[in-house]
């Protein structure tokens, strides 16, 4: 049962199969994109769940990633944005259209101490770790979080007080007319989303002077934290669902009702943070919506809160 929210029931495989996938695989070689036909999608999700994907493309450079979205989008073609894979849920039947995994678009360039363009696909932790190396902090409180830039700013991904938008110059969107930058002032980062909403293609990023050993404690202690309340060593999406506006999070919510430990198939709400679905193996990710959906419903019928998810579910 689906309480009120479609988005969250898998639908029926889209209308783009084999044969036209396979001439669209072959339209995008010749145009110098690298490509992947059947791939396993349970290999690029931090949840380990999902069938096949018809076609994956590795853009490796932003007018890659430029040409390919704007074929895509003008022929019609479903598609589906992929960098580090930790707040999707792809369906055990797969994916029947184009998925663009972003993580060759990785890298960032100093404009000045502590100033850097980097990439939508970059890892979070990278950013982390010039900072360590050059003595700035900003995106520690990501630490072990695998998270990509162009995710996070997206999402406006956030733990222990900060979000991503604090450390955000400018954003570069990909849209139908090509790049376009918007600067500090036409950004609004609010919890959990961002406007305006766009493909994130690359970003300036301003972080702040610290020095190496208080970076590096920091970074120490976040994880250690995380460690000790967080199922980190288990596939999961990392938090499931958005705390509510007021009141208690929803973790909280989620165990009063009764539901911390639960199993469907291979998959459980976690003993450890009831707001994680852990992946305990061989979950397929029908086990995963199962509980998601009976969080929804308990945590509705005792407090009369329906929870949204981080989580991108997405059609076959």
């Amino acid at each position: 049962m689906c309480i009120g929210w479609e988005r969250i029931c898998f639908g029926k495989p889209g209308w783009y199969r084999w044969p036209e996938m396979r001439a669209l695989a072959e339209d995008l070689r010749r145009m110098g994109l690298a490509t992947r036909e059947g791939v396993s999608l349970r290999r690029y999700t931090t949840v380990r769940t999902g069938g096949k994907a018809a076609l994956m493309v590795f853009p490796q450079t932003l007018g890659e990633l430029e040409k390919l979205w704007l074929y895509l989008r003008r022929r019609g073609v479903p598609y589906f944005l992929l960098a580090g894979g930790s707040k999707v849920l792809f369906p055990d039947e797969g994916f029947s259209g184009v998925v663009i995994n972003l993580r060759l678009l990785s890298g960032f360039r100093e404009l000045s101490p502590g100033r850097l363009e980097v990439l939508c696909g970059t890892p979070v932790a990278m950013l982390i770790a010039y900072g360590l190396k050059r003595g700035f902090r900003g995106f520690e409180f990501l630490a072990g979080i695998p998270a990509t830039l162009g995710g996070a700013i997206r999402m406006n991904a956030g733990a222990f007080g900060q979000t991503t938008g604090t450390f955000i110059e400018e954003v570069w969107f990909l849209d139908s007319g090509g790049l376009r930058k918007v600067d500090r002032t036409g950004l609004s980062f609010r919890y959990r989303r961002l406007v305006p909403e766009g493909l994130v293609a690359k970003a300036v990023v301003r972080l702040l002077p610290a020095s190496p050993p208080e970076v590096r404690e920091r970074v120490k202690t976040l994880i250690r934290e995380r460690r000790c309340k967080q199922p980190l060593g288990q596939p999961s999406f990392g938090s499931t669902f958005l705390n509510p506006d007021t009141g208690p999070p929803a973790g909280w919510l989620i165990e009063k009702a009764g539901l911390k430990g639960k199993r469907r198939g291979g998959a459980r709400i976690s003993p450890r943070h009831a707001n994680f679905i852990v992946n305990e193996g061989g979950a397929r990710s029908r086990d995963i919506l199962d509980l998601m959906e009976e969080a929804r419903e308990r945590v509705f019928h005792r407090f009369g809160i329906l929870l949204q998810t981080e989580v991108r579910v997405v059609r076959a």
